[in-house]
C-alpha cells in the first residue's frame, strides 16, 4: 500500500530532467513488482504522464489523444 501511495503521489518538479523522473517512477513499479503488485503499463503511463510537469502539458494531450496508448517502454523512449 505505501509503494502504490508513493506511486501515486511522485511528482516531477519544475525544471527536473524527465530521465531521473521516469527513473523514480519504474524504481517503484520494480519494488512492487516483487510484492505482487505490479501495475499494468496504461496505469503506469498514466500515472507518469499525469505527474509530469506543465511543460509536457502539448506532449502528454498528443499522446493521450492517439487511437491506443504506447507500451510503457515505448514511452520512455518518447519522452527522452
Amino acid at each position: 500500500m505505501f509503494l502504490k501511495e508513493k506511486l501515486i503521489n511522485t511528482r516531477m518538479q519544475k525544471g527536473e530532467d524527465i530521465d531521473p523522473f521516469l527513473t523514480k517512477v519504474q524504481d517503484i513499479q520494480d519494488e512492487l513488482g516483487p510484492v505482487g503488485e505490479a501495475l499494468p503499463d496504461t496505469k503506469i503511463l498514466c500515472l507518469a504522464l499525469n505527474s509530469v510537469s506543465e511543460e509536457w502539458e502539448i506532449f502528454v494531450q498528443c499522446i493521450l489523444g492517439r487511437d491506443a496508448l504506447p507500451r510503457w517502454d515505448k514511452m520512455w523512449s518518447y519522452l527522452l
